[in-house]
Protein backbone atom coordinates (compact mmCIF):
# COMPACT_ATOMS: atom_id res chain seq x y z
CA UNK A 1 0.00 0.00 0.00
CA UNK A 2 1.69 3.77 -0.82
CA UNK A 3 2.25 6.05 1.39
CA UNK A 4 -0.58 8.56 1.64
CA UNK A 5 -0.98 11.66 2.82
CA UNK A 6 -3.84 14.86 2.94
CA UNK A 7 -2.64 18.51 2.46
CA UNK A 8 -5.11 21.12 3.88
CA UNK A 9 -5.80 24.43 3.27
CA UNK A 10 -7.55 25.87 5.87
CA UNK A 11 -9.74 29.38 5.24
CA UNK A 12 -7.57 30.65 2.63
CA UNK A 13 -9.25 33.70 1.78
CA UNK A 14 -10.22 34.23 -2.15
CA UNK A 15 -8.18 36.37 -4.38
CA UNK A 16 -8.29 36.69 -7.90
CA UNK A 17 -5.30 35.26 -9.63
CA UNK A 18 -3.69 33.32 -7.00
CA UNK A 19 -3.03 29.67 -6.01
CA UNK A 20 -5.29 28.25 -2.74
CA UNK A 21 -3.33 25.06 -2.87
CA UNK A 22 -0.55 23.66 -4.31
CA UNK A 23 2.04 21.20 -4.42
CA UNK A 24 5.07 21.21 -6.45
CA UNK A 25 7.41 18.36 -6.37
CA UNK A 26 10.99 19.14 -6.88
CA UNK A 27 12.61 15.44 -6.47
CA UNK A 28 13.66 14.07 -9.89
CA UNK A 29 13.42 10.75 -8.05
CA UNK A 30 9.98 10.71 -6.76
CA UNK A 31 7.13 10.88 -8.53
CA UNK A 32 3.90 11.82 -6.08
CA UNK A 33 0.64 11.07 -7.10
CA UNK A 34 -2.53 13.04 -6.49
CA UNK A 35 -5.22 10.64 -5.98
CA UNK A 36 -8.38 13.48 -4.68
CA UNK A 37 -8.75 17.18 -4.53
CA UNK A 38 -12.10 18.57 -2.94
CA UNK A 39 -13.40 22.10 -1.80
CA UNK A 40 -15.05 22.95 1.33
CA UNK A 41 -17.28 26.55 1.40
CA UNK A 42 -15.32 27.60 5.17
CA UNK A 43 -16.92 31.11 6.00
CA UNK A 44 -17.37 31.53 9.71
CA UNK A 45 -19.49 34.51 9.17
CA UNK A 46 -22.08 36.04 6.31
CA UNK A 47 -20.65 37.56 3.41
CA UNK A 48 -22.25 38.46 -0.01
CA UNK A 49 -20.62 35.94 -1.66
CA UNK A 50 -19.74 35.96 -5.27
CA UNK A 51 -19.27 32.86 -8.01
CA UNK A 52 -15.49 32.18 -7.97
CA UNK A 53 -14.43 30.51 -10.89
CA UNK A 54 -11.78 27.69 -9.89
CA UNK A 55 -9.31 25.91 -12.13
CA UNK A 56 -7.75 22.76 -10.61
CA UNK A 57 -4.14 23.08 -13.05
CA UNK A 58 -1.03 21.01 -13.40
CA UNK A 59 2.18 23.21 -14.32
CA UNK A 60 5.45 21.76 -15.70
CA UNK A 61 8.34 23.80 -15.69
CA UNK A 62 6.80 25.19 -12.32
CA UNK A 63 7.47 27.39 -9.61
CA UNK A 64 5.88 28.38 -6.49
CA UNK A 65 7.60 31.80 -5.30
CA UNK A 66 6.28 32.61 -1.74
CA UNK A 67 3.31 31.70 -0.12
CA UNK A 68 2.27 30.50 2.93
CA UNK A 69 3.68 26.71 3.77
CA UNK A 70 1.76 23.98 4.98
CA UNK A 71 2.45 20.68 6.82
CA UNK A 72 0.74 17.47 5.25
CA UNK A 73 -0.80 15.14 7.27
CA UNK A 74 0.04 11.93 7.00
CA UNK A 75 -1.96 8.43 6.72
CA UNK A 76 0.02 6.39 8.92
CA UNK A 77 2.16 8.18 11.57
CA UNK A 78 5.11 6.36 10.68
CA UNK A 79 5.79 8.37 7.44
CA UNK A 80 7.10 11.32 6.44
CA UNK A 81 5.78 14.01 3.20
CA UNK A 82 8.47 14.41 0.63
CA UNK A 83 10.41 17.13 2.01
CA UNK A 84 11.52 18.29 -1.59
CA UNK A 85 7.95 19.20 -2.17
CA UNK A 86 6.62 22.36 -1.08
CA UNK A 87 2.78 22.78 0.13
CA UNK A 88 1.49 26.38 -0.38
CA UNK A 89 -1.31 28.16 -1.17
CA UNK A 90 -1.06 32.49 -1.83
CA UNK A 91 0.80 32.81 -4.27
CA UNK A 92 1.31 33.43 -7.96
CA UNK A 93 2.29 30.05 -9.56
CA UNK A 94 4.65 29.70 -12.82
CA UNK A 95 5.21 27.51 -15.94
CA UNK A 96 3.57 26.12 -18.30
CA UNK A 97 0.16 25.79 -17.01
CA UNK A 98 -2.40 23.08 -18.38
CA UNK A 99 -6.60 23.18 -17.24
CA UNK A 100 -7.71 19.52 -15.56
CA UNK A 101 -10.70 21.30 -14.72
CA UNK A 102 -12.96 24.37 -13.92
CA UNK A 103 -15.67 25.13 -11.23
CA UNK A 104 -18.03 27.37 -10.42
CA UNK A 105 -18.00 27.89 -6.50
CA UNK A 106 -20.08 30.17 -4.58
CA UNK A 107 -18.30 31.95 -1.58
CA UNK A 108 -21.51 32.71 0.05
CA UNK A 109 -21.92 31.57 3.78
CA UNK A 110 -23.95 28.06 4.34
CA UNK A 111 -27.21 28.43 5.77
CA UNK A 112 -28.52 25.02 8.26
CA UNK A 113 -31.96 25.47 7.02
CA UNK A 114 -31.37 26.40 3.44
CA UNK A 115 -31.08 24.20 0.38
CA UNK A 116 -28.92 25.99 -2.59
CA UNK A 117 -25.28 25.52 -4.17
CA UNK A 118 -23.65 27.38 -0.89
CA UNK A 119 -25.05 24.44 1.67
CA UNK A 120 -24.84 21.81 -1.39
CA UNK A 121 -21.36 22.18 -2.08
CA UNK A 122 -20.52 21.50 1.53
CA UNK A 123 -21.19 18.03 1.37
CA UNK A 124 -18.11 15.59 0.56
CA UNK A 125 -19.61 13.35 -2.29
CA UNK A 126 -20.40 16.56 -3.88
CA UNK A 127 -17.54 19.13 -3.38
CA UNK A 128 -14.42 16.41 -4.65
CA UNK A 129 -13.35 18.16 -7.99
CA UNK A 130 -10.73 15.38 -8.93
CA UNK A 131 -10.92 11.82 -8.05
CA UNK A 132 -8.62 9.93 -9.90
CA UNK A 133 -9.00 5.99 -10.16
CA UNK A 134 -12.88 6.15 -9.45
CA UNK A 135 -12.34 2.73 -7.50
CA UNK A 136 -10.67 1.56 -11.11
CA UNK A 137 -6.81 0.52 -10.69
CA UNK A 138 -7.04 1.04 -14.24
CA UNK A 139 -7.12 4.84 -14.13
CA UNK A 140 -3.87 6.07 -13.94
CA UNK A 141 -3.66 8.86 -11.30
CA UNK A 142 -2.10 12.37 -11.68
CA UNK A 143 1.80 12.19 -11.76
CA UNK A 144 3.79 14.88 -10.70
CA UNK A 145 7.71 14.29 -11.66
CA UNK A 146 10.40 16.87 -10.66
CA UNK A 147 9.62 20.49 -11.10
CA UNK A 148 5.70 20.05 -12.14
CA UNK A 149 2.63 21.62 -9.52
CA UNK A 150 -0.68 20.87 -9.17
CA UNK A 151 -2.49 23.67 -8.32
CA UNK A 152 -6.15 24.98 -7.42
CA UNK A 153 -6.35 28.53 -8.75
CA UNK A 154 -8.71 31.25 -8.05
CA UNK A 155 -9.31 33.23 -11.57
CA UNK A 156 -12.43 35.58 -10.69
CA UNK A 157 -13.94 36.35 -7.07
CA UNK A 158 -12.33 37.88 -4.19
CA UNK A 159 -15.19 37.14 -0.85
CA UNK A 160 -15.09 34.51 1.57
CA UNK A 161 -12.91 31.62 3.02
CA UNK A 162 -12.39 28.31 1.13
CA UNK A 163 -10.86 25.03 2.21
CA UNK A 164 -8.96 22.85 -0.11
CA UNK A 165 -7.90 19.48 0.32
CA UNK A 166 -5.27 17.30 -1.70
CA UNK A 167 -4.55 13.60 -1.13
CA UNK A 168 -1.40 12.22 -2.71
CA UNK A 169 0.78 9.06 -2.52
CA UNK A 170 4.42 9.12 -3.74
CA UNK A 171 6.78 6.46 -5.84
Amino acid sequence: MAQTWTAYYAGVVFAAGKNMAGILNADAAEILRIRRVGLLNAQTAAVVGVVCQLELRRYTGATLPGGTAITPVSHDTTNVAPATATYSYNSVPAGVSSVLRRVFWSSDEAAVAAGSIDEIETFVPLNIIWDAGYGDANVQALALREDESIIVYNTTGAVGLLDTWIEFTKE
